[in-house]
């Protein structure tokens, strides 16, 4: 409905806005105010009102939103939210060709069904994951949006003079709230864990991470979840007989005293918890016994609306009340084979299932004729090639020192199953070869082409030989396998090799039918990690974009280039260029350089996880994996490329933002914290493109 609105009252609704903006940190609250007064803006149904007065403040928008959970939140406001964001999104797309909220409008969407499946109790059963979960609410809580849903991760260590808390996010107001929650869940946590401890060692380090790092954490109320999620770790780090499990979609309040009993909270607060849980996957909710009466009110108000959801309260006096409630924790004594080798438990059900299944599908791959290879799958160190049935047809036992097949993700880069003469019947292309064929003294990788029979058709190796100015570039290279493309009628498989003493590497075709090298060769001074085939920049040329290291700038690199029959290199310092052949002009490059985490740890440089290289065609963007480490575990990012080749996007794995949070905590690394705007801006400006002949920054492009 058209709202007849005059440009001054629009100004002071967005002066107002402004004003409540700067007060504010919590993201409900910020996306609460801009709802409003986006809604009047838009109901005027005046474009020029529209473009004036929401423009300003629509990216800030849409990065609020980006953090926006229905969690927490009353379902008819999400819905009117999603209403909103679709105006927008026709509204302002027609305006700006690079606005696209489709996906945030999509993430929304799916938690939405799946908040009112809840609601409708109609919910599946899957189990989420274990963790101690607890509410939080704003300071300033509505009607509509109670709060938020969080949890919390340990990670304990020994440390041999004190114990040491870290907080992350570790804002001042935060540590002066509830360190002394901290250090009493920590002793009572001892006490309990002692009872299945024969030794503890002195002192620990524990690192405290909130997962939904919403900067609301106030009070002692985090005393329940942080003293069962201390001593959850303790038991699985020390590796006891006996571990607790937090039941999955359990929620906890309360603060904790020395002696274990459970604090209260208020009134207005428990029943305001009550609230975020109810708009949530929680099925249990554990609160103090003293505000029974508040949580049950709260709960039957909210169940006028929503009469068919179940949510369980759970009141309790003291913390051994919550240990001995086996539908809150499970408490189990691990078998000698779990405790020994840290692997999964056996199941003699599973096992003996697996075992008839075994004879069922071994009579049916008797009866199966089909010879034709379909795929291919690992199994140790055998390669075993199957038809589309899953029958065996042949196998290839590979070398243990050249296998990289732990998961099935990397097995294109070393085999396909490809048709290279049309024929209808499927060849199979191995790298690395089988010890039949490979010999130990070999150095030199070898691509293996085999018919269905498991006859050898063709070898091939690339053993090319350059130089730079720092050194004469020994032969020896890997070959890993991109993907097949037809140049002029002709099926070429498109491979790149890197040098294994050295830094060369090198994407070159071979003829699929015979294995004969094919001209055209772009070489670069740094390994490559994957590459795609695709044409990026629309002008109706294939081109391969490739995603590795140079060794000259010592970064990660993302380069691009349309393949021909010419041979070129890729630019580095005058050190590591490829001598002898022409600089190839890319369609782009860029440097990705090294974070203050990787710097700290002294490393020259990381890398880019193989085969993590892939095109989100809904999303509009190229995204892979950079390493920020060389033990994968210790820090991970994805870089996200958008197809105009210029906007760069991060998204910050956990794993990376505990361990870098943790040394910021420390005062070892400096502000801001890893998982900010601020933080990913700092890694965006230091990214450089290959332009004009100089290296740039982005708003240089």
């Amino acid at each position: 409905m058209k709202i007849n609105i005059k440009v001054f009252e629009l100004e002071t609704l967005r002066v107002e806005l402004t004003e409540r903006l700067s007060l504010s940190s919590s993201i409900n609250q910020k996306i609460y105010y801009y709802y409003n007064f986006f809604h009047k803006v838009l109901a005027t149904e005046n474009k020029n009102f529209i473009e004036a007065f929401l423009t300003e403040f629509l990216e800030e928008y849409l990065k609020c939103i980006s953090r926006f959970e229905t969690a927490g939140t009353d379902p008819s406001f999400t819905k009117s939210l999603i209403v909103q964001l679709k105006k927008l999104s026709e509204y302002f797309s027609l305006l700006h060709n690079d606005f696209n909220i489709s996906s945030e409008i999509e993430r929304i969407e799916k938690q939405y069904h799946e908040l009112c499946k809840i609601l409708e109790d109609i919910n599946d059963e899957s189990a989420s994951e274990q963790r101690a979960f607890f509410p939080l609410i704003e300071k300033s809580a509505s009607e509509i949006i109670f709060g938020a849903l969080d949890s919390i991760r340990i990670i304990i260590n020994k440390t041999t003079d004190n114990n040491k808390f870290i907080i992350v996010p570790s804002e001042q107001e935060i540590e002066n709230k509830i360190i002394n929650q901290i250090h009493t869940s920590w002793q009572l946590a001892l006490e309990h864990a002692k009872k299945y401890l024969t030794k503890v060692n002195k002192y620990h380090e524990v690192i405290i991470s909130f997962d939904k790092r919403l900067g609301i954490y106030e009070g002692n109320s985090l005393g329940i979840a942080l003293t069962l999620s201390f001593l959850e770790q303790l038991l699985k780090f020390y590796n006891t007989v006996y571990i607790i499990n937090i039941k999955d979609k359990t929620a906890f309040t309360g603060g904790v005293d020395k002696f274990g009993n459970i604090l209260s909270t208020g009134e207005e607060i428990i029943k305001q918890k009550v609230g975020v849980l109810f708009f949530s996957e929680i099925k249990y909710f554990v609160f103090p016994k003293c505000e029974e009466s508040y949580a049950y009110f709260a709960l039957t108000q909210l169940q006028k609306d929503y009469p068919k959801r179940k949510l369980r309260l759970i009141p309790v006096e003291d913390f051994s009340d919550v240990l001995n409630r086996r539908d809150l924790v499970d408490i189990k004594k691990q078998k000698v084979i779990v405790r020994a080798s840290k692997f999964v438990k056996n199941n003699w059900i599973s096992a003996a299932t697996t075992f008839l299944l075994a004879i069922f599908f071994a009579y049916l791959f008797v009866m199966d004729f089909d010879d034709n290879p379909a795929f291919v799958e690992i199994y140790g160190n055998e390669l075993q090639v199957k038809n589309k049935n899953g029958k065996i047809l042949w196998t290839k036992y590979l070398n243990q020192g050249e296998i990289a097949f732990e998961s099935s993700q990397y097995l294109e880069m070393f085999c396909r199953v490809i048709d290279i003469d049309s024929d209808g019947t499927n060849e199979v292309i191995i790298s690395s070869g089988s010890i039949e064929e490979k010999k130990a003294s070999d150095s030199v990788t070898k691509l293996y082409c085999y018919d269905k029979s498991n006859k050898l058709l063709w070898t091939y190796k690339f053993n090319d030989k350059v130089r730079a100015k720092r050194e004469e570039l020994e032969p020896i290279y890997s070959v890993y396998i991109i993907d097949t493309l037809s140049v002029d009628n002709q099926k070429s498989l498109f491979l790149y090799s890197n040098n294994s003493p050295s830094f060369s590497s090198a994407i070159y075709r071979i003829d699929l039918k015979t294995g004969r090298r094919l001209p055209g060769t772009l070489w670069a001074s740094g390994h490559i990690n994957d590459a795609l085939i695709k044409d990026i920049n629309n002008d109706n040329k294939t081109d391969i974009l490739v995603v590795g290291l140079d060794n000259g700038f010592e970064d990660q690199v993302v380069f691009a280039f349309t393949p021909d029959t010419l041979t070129r290199v890729r630019l580095s310092t005058d050190e590591y260029t490829i001598k002898d052949y022409p600089i190839a002009k890319p369609i782009v490059y860029i440097r990705i350089q090294k974070t203050d985490y990787t710097i700290y740890h002294n490393l020259r440089m990381t890398g880019v996880r193989l085969k993590s290289l892939m095109d989100f065609h809904n999303e509009k963007n190229f995204r892979f994996i950079s390493l920020l480490h060389h033990d994968q575990s210790k820090g991970q990012m994805w870089v996200k490329l958008d197809y105009n080749l210029k906007d760069i996007d991060i998204i910050i794995d956990s794993e990376f933002r505990i361990l870098r949070d943790s040394l910021v905590a420390k005062g070892v690394l400096k502000s801001p914290y890893t998982d900010t705007e601020e933080y990913k801006a700092i890694l965006k400006q230091n990214t450089l493109y290959w332009k004009n002949g100089n290296w740039v920054k982005r708003e240089e492009l």
